[in-house]
């Protein structure tokens, strides 16, 4: 019954005859690229689609903005953390340097100076207590 049934696809607005093969790979792909696309719209953040649902962009981005207080807040906690780490000594900023500005793993600074990485743990742990007490202070 299927052998009577002609296939046909639309290419550049003709119709053309097509085997059963090529008529369902070509709508399996139509298929899976309407659903990228939905997924797509579904995901997408665009100004076009907060105004089309009703959403007040610009609240939204009052609301995302860092308060000034806020600012405020984390410029002091940088100053506080800055003087804290003059406390420490030359080894033990070193130690912070690599391990949380450089973003070396605790293994990559042990293997450097030639220790366990335990033992940089530990002595991470004891800097990190060090600085919580003095910015405590």
């Amino acid at each position: 019954m299927s052998g009577n049934k002609k296939y046909t696809i639309v290419i550049k607005h003709q119709r053309v005859e097509v085997s059963e093969a090529v008529y369902h790979a070509y709508h399996k792909e139509r298929e899976a690229e309407r659903y990228q696309n939905k997924l797509i719209r579904q995901n997408e953040l665009s100004l076009e689609r907060f105004r089309e649902d009703g959403v007040n962009i610009d609240y939204l981005i009052v609301r995302v903005q860092p308060d000034i207080l806020d600012k405020l807040v984390h410029q002091e906690q940088l100053e506080t953390l800055r003087i804290a780490l003059q406390f420490l000594s030359e080894d033990e900023r070193s130690l912070i340097a690599e391990i949380f500005f450089n973003e070396k793993s605790e293994s990559q600074v042990a293997k450097s100076i030639g220790v366990n990485q335990s033992t940089i743990s530990r002595r991470i742990s004891k800097i990190l207590f060090k600085l919580r007490k003095t910015i405590e202070i």
